[in-house]
């Protein structure tokens, strides 16, 4: 049960709008428009109530820390004040662990490895925490295939695991034994249910996966055998939920890429940052339209790199690809990072004005991949980098806090968050910039 507190951001707020209300019913002459009544109740109180958990809070969920290993600390950024804040743990230690949002709101944790290793630790446990009571549920449906390194996301209200790393079956704990999976699975929360799911066209561990439009997934890059080959990929495959099927797409990445940070910037602009080993270059992968909706073979890219040949190039008239040609280089590799879309607030506004859509690339680390977690020549980041979705550049204006704790190998995801403190609304650690 939802319990309402009926706090107000700032005291006096609900009796400020009342007035307002009434000043508007009666007519001020010095006012020329009365604006709704309708606009108090379902627009502006809203925003200022807080008998709900609001959305558009960033979820940082577990991880590999250089000290402690695995991790089952969850950090917030509230972006009512700007900050990141501590949630309650989870029951396990996860690293290399997924996380998407439910229909109802929750979010769901899946897999990973705890403290006892990559093999010995893996996991196929799930967990769901609901953002109302501030409590996790481990009482949920474990994955079919025990796996960490998988991506994860929600389409059409299922949860999709993707990939990753895991034991063959039957197989005893060693890592000889350990492979690369093309298989997928699908979550029904109304059945609490992991179903089987059609198999990647290549096996990838360390691929993001995002929803690209209200049927479709991209995983993007990934290694295609850590245990053995390990080598990475600069393929990019779509799912497709009305068909079925996973497609290879003919057009590479800039470069070969695992464990990036990726994102939507529109419904066919996928940013890519980073990534092993330790990459520094930035780039977005652009969807082209096609006449029956996207097509797997007709996609082009812009990087700062050097783009390959397009297969079958589309003609924009908007800026998008030359915008996204001029992204520039992030100033210290990053691979093991995370990114998510998220609003924060215009040039020269502050929290919790937030308005303009951007992308916030957080934690990851920078040195030699080591599943293991031997951190010996590795430094890991609590920073995060924000990119500007309209001007398609680094903003520069802010100074996004670092995280509570530095952390990779973490899921991060956006949803409905509990905001706490609101009496201090105006202490931000948000520079607006001009």
């Amino acid at each position: 049960m939802r319990v309402c507190r009926n706090n107000w951001s700032e005291p006096g707020a609900a009796g400020a709008l009342l007035w307002l209300a009434i000043d508007d019913h009666k007519g001020n002459p010095k006012r020329q428009h009365a604006l709704p009544p309708a606009l108090y109740s379902d627009a502006i109180a809203p925003f200022l109530h807080f008998d709900m958990p609001l959305p558009n809070q960033l979820y940082a969920i577990g991880g590999r820390n250089q000290q402690q290993g695995p991790l089952d600390t969850v950090e917030s950024f509230d972006t009512w004040h700007g900050r990141w804040v501590t949630c309650p743990n989870m029951s396990m230690c996860r690293a290399g662990c997924g996380a998407a949002v439910l229909p109802d709101g929750c979010i769901m944790v899946t897999g990973g490895y705890d403290e006892n290793g990559i093999v010995k630790g893996l996991l196929a446990s799930c967990e769901i925490f609901n953002p109302w009571t501030q409590t996790w549920n481990s009482a949920v449906a474990p994955l079919r295939h025990a796996r960490w390194g998988h991506g994860c996301t929600s389409l059409r209200g299922l949860v999709y695991a993707v990939g990753g790393c895991s034991l063959r079956p039957g197989a005893p704990p060693r890592e000889s034994f350990m492979e690369t999976l093309k298989s997928c699975e699908v979550y029904d929360p109304a059945e609490d249910m992991w179903l089987k799911g059609a198999d990647l066209q290549m096996a990838r561990a360390g691929s993001r996966v995002v929803t690209i439009s209200e049927s479709l997934l991209a995983a993007v890059g990934g290694c295609d055998d850590v245990f053995v080959r390990a080598e990475m990929l600069p393929t990019v495959e779509i799912f497709d939920a009305v068909a079925g099927r996973w497609s290879l797409l003919e057009e590479p990445l800039s470069m070969p890429r695992t464990t990036a940070a990726v994102a939507v910037i529109e419904e066919r602009l996928i940013l890519v940052v980073g990534g092993a080993p330790s990459l520094s270059t930035s780039e977005v992968y652009t969807v082209s339209d096609s006449p029956n909706g996207v097509s797997p073979l007709n996609v082009e890219t812009t990087s700062t790199a050097a783009s390959p040949a397009l297969h079958s190039p589309a003609v924009h008239d908007d800026a998008s690809a030359t915008d996204a040609a001029r992204i520039s280089d992030i100033a210290e590799g990053r691979m093991g990072c995370q990114a998510a879309t998220l609003k924060l607030p215009a040039p020269g506004s502050r929290f919790p004005m937030c308005s303009r859509t951007s992308v916030v690339i957080v934690g990851g680390e920078n040195g030699e991949e080591d599943w293991e977690g031997n951190q010996a020549h590795v430094r890991q980041f609590s920073s995060s980098l924000v990119y500007d979705t309209e001007s398609g550049t680094w903003r520069r204006d802010i100074e996004f806090p670092p995280m509570l704790m530095p952390r990779t190998a973490m899921a991060l995801c956006v949803g409905h968050g509990q905001i706490r403190g609101h009496s201090h609304v105006h202490r931000s650690s948000f520079r607006g910039g001009g």
